[in-house]
């Protein structure tokens, strides 16, 4: 059987000319396969290529040499554009539309039906915790705030493919948490989820896979869970001791309960059960190999971001 991928590069490349016979390399012969139904994850350190890498996968800018697929289709083409769903880097909303008024707007451009939109744009409100904020005027939303509005509108017509630039940019831990919970069940519903993203440890919660770029090249990928140790531990805190049984050892440590286990999949289980019981996790680090010792060992010592 074979696989079948959300987004395909071949050597894709962009050069631009900034002077005369004083050109950047944005991006290198770029070739990457990320499947369906997965978590993909491009890190670097900014300039690295990655927003170039995104808006030329959408057309947004023309390759030098190369090409990019988005479902087995040019990123000409016009066929997929109805399945993408796009948060870009920065995003910012109309200041003077409602939360509400802009999401009708976004909702008529992608051919929602007048019939189902109003309900969307409810659901979709609640999802990314905005539902008290529907008739607010945007100009006078906090960073926070704003960021939530652009996930919103990118999920709104149920996207099967969601591209997102530093979707966690300016969100506090709580929002994080939210937009973390939601890209889990949208990932277990089938949609396909591409990112960037400065906020490593996050990436470490939810990336199936992840690719890393450095001046424009990619310089390593593949599964997270093989990339990392299996052997690494983690710890969980919490800010009370659960009330329930639980099979891992709590521990007080200060003011804070910390639970520790030993590789990503007992994270996982972990935190999956923690949610289930609507029990609230306040950090998770981990005490030995991580994302970021990998990411850094990729990258040149010394190199300026």
């Amino acid at each position: 059987m074979s696989l079948a991928y959300a987004i395909q590069t071949n050597q894709l490349s962009k050069t631009y000319k900034i002077r005369r016979n004083k050109y950047i390399h944005a991006l290198n012969e770029v070739t990457l396969e990320i499947q369906e139904g997965k978590i993909f994850a491009l890190l670097g350190l900014n300039g690295a290529g990655k927003t170039t890498f995104i808006k030329t996968v959408l057309g947004l800018v023309k390759p030098t040499s190369g090409s990019a697929f988005i479902f087995g289709e040019s990123s000409n083409a016009h066929s997929w554009k109805l399945q993408v769903g796009y948060l870009p880097e920065l995003f910012q909303g109309p200041k003077y539309f409602t939360a509400f008024t802009f999401l009708k707007y976004m909702g008529e451009l992608s051919r929602l039906s007048h019939r189902t939109l109003y309900d969307r744009i409810n659901e979709i409100l609640s999802l990314v915790g905005l539902q008290d904020a529907d008739r607010q005027k945007i100009h006078t939303f906090s960073k926070g705030m704003t960021q939530r509005l652009g996930i919103a509108q990118a999920l709104l017509h149920k996207p099967r493919l969601l591209i997102m630039d530093e979707p966690s940019e300016g969100l506090d831990p709580l929002g994080r948490k939210i937009i973390r919970n939601l890209l889990n069940e949208l990932r277990n519903e089938g949609t396909s989820i591409f990112l960037n993203s400065h906020l490593l440890s996050e990436v470490e919660l939810i990336a199936d896979e992840i690719a890393i770029m450095n001046k424009g090249e990619i310089v390593a990928q593949g599964s997270l869970a093989k990339m990392l140790p299996q052997n690494q531990h983690f710890e969980v805190e919490l800010l009370t001791k659960p009330e329930f049984d639980i099979t891992y050892e709590t521990k007080q440590r200060g003011s804070v309960w910390v639970i520790e286990v030993q590789g990503t999949e007992q994270l996982k289980q972990l935190l999956s059960f923690l949610e289930l019981k609507s029990f609230p996790v306040n950090a998770v680090r981990i005490s030995r190999t991580s994302l970021e010792d990998l990411f850094f060992s990729y990258i040149p010592k010394g190199q300026n971001d």
